[in-house]
């Protein structure tokens, strides 16, 4: 019989109280630590506890890093049909910089419908286990800059509310993004970041990595990967999913052709502005599904032995469809970055189906300390 229970530590002895029975499982409320870990730590956030935003907040970073390459490890045998002995060898130690707290560039807080309420009291983040708001007038892995910005944003809510400006059947979601220009709230805004040697311009609302701390490392990570030792270099890369050419554009001064695939038209607006603003011009964006690169067209004259496809989905992963037409492709080698690492799990599986291609390495990013997020890459190479 399983119990979940927040804010706990594998091996702990603890007092809890369980609140709700399913089929196979309990969910329980934590009460207190009989027996703590050695890796236990305060947290630096009062609502820690509480509040769903963050995870791990309890546990030291080192230990988080080395959950969530055994994570990893853990999915890819039991999704993806990996040994566990093959696991433990292709899966690297977790990537991640010192940069634990006040590092994330966007912070996303919610309020409900005011309904009838003259004052709008709780704006935050949905609490841990239960569909309901916690008060979060200040977030310990937010830029200062945002933390600083907070305040204003929270009494413009309601400064609106009493104008009878905002609503009343429904809540919303507020934006503060870190950039260049400041701390950003309007969604549509244009705003610009660095990484590395380049400069993105985007969308305020629209999704962009918000580590920048980290960002750094695993984009030079993507792009070594992708090109190759020296003298096996590949020349053409296919960067399926691309958004707005983050890798794509990162890697053009090492190939000598780049194409770049993305559904969102808008996404791909902006990776061409991105390209122009960087005077880039070994790359080309396309606006279609990512199924769609391999029918005809350009990228199946490309050599196979010396093309890297780089595939950065959604959380819920690649499709089939796109799978199959990526193994006909048949490119050199492939490297998957994914927010979702049991999805990749179950993607690696289709990948390794008929032994064309051999999983070569894994490495997790810990883009989200304090929380079970990871960020993980995966690199295949032909058989």
């Amino acid at each position: 019989w399983v119990v979940f229970v927040p804010s706990v530590i594998p091996g702990e002895l603890v007092q809890l109280r369980i609140y709700r029975n399913f089929a196979s499982y309990s969910s329980a409320d934590l009460l207190s630590v009989l027996s703590p870990s050695p890796h236990r730590v305060s947290p630096q956030c009062s609502i820690a506890n509480e509040c769903g935003g963050c995870q791990y907040q309890h546990v030291d970073v080192g230990y988080q890093r080395k959950w969530k390459r055994m994570h990893v490890v853990e999915l890819l045998e039991r999704i993806g049909g990996i040994e566990r002995e093959e696991g433990e060898r292709v899966v690297k130690e977790t990537v991640g910089t010192d940069e634990v707290y006040n590092y994330r560039s966007k912070l996303t807080p919610h309020y409900e419908a005011p309904r009838d309420r003259t004052e709008i009291d709780v704006i935050g983040f949905q609490r841990k286990q239960i569909r309901q708001l916690i008060d979060v007038p200040s977030c310990v892995i937010a830029t200062e800059e945002i933390n600083e910005a907070l305040p204003g944003v929270r009494q413009r809510v309601n400064d609106r509310l009493k104008a009878g400006e905002l609503k009343k059947k429904k809540g919303a979601t507020l934006l503060l993004r870190h950039a260049n220009e400041g701390v950003i709230f309007d969604h549509n805004q244009y705003v610009t970041t660095n990484v590395l040697d380049l400069q993105f311009k985007f969308k305020a609302g629209n999704f962009f990595q918000n580590n920048p701390y980290m960002l750094p490392n695993m984009v030079n990570y993507v792009v070594d990967q992708a090109k190759g030792e020296i003298g096996g270099e590949m020349t053409h890369l296919v960067d399926c999913y691309c958004g707005s050419g983050l890798f794509c554009l990162s890697a053009s001064k090492s190939f000598d052709v780049c194409v770049g695939i993305e559904v969102n038209d808008k996404a791909v607006e902006e990776a061409q502005q991105n390209a122009a603003l960087n005077g880039i011009t070994n790359c080309e964006f396309i606006a279609a599904s990512a199924e769609q690169i391999f029918y005809g067209g350009q990228v199946q004259s490309y050599p196979k032995d010396k093309t890297c496809v780089v595939i950065d989905p959604p959380r819920k992963g690649a499709s089939e469809e796109f799978l199959e037409q990526l193994l006909k492709f048949g490119p050199k080698r492939i490297v998957y970055m994914s927010c979702g690492p049991d999805t990749q799990a179950r993607d690696t599986k289709i990948l390794l189906a008929e032994k064309k291609y051999k999983l070569s390495e894994v490495v997790p990013f810990d883009l989200f300390p304090q929380t079970r997020h990871i960020e993980s890459c995966a690199v295949f190479e032909r058989s």
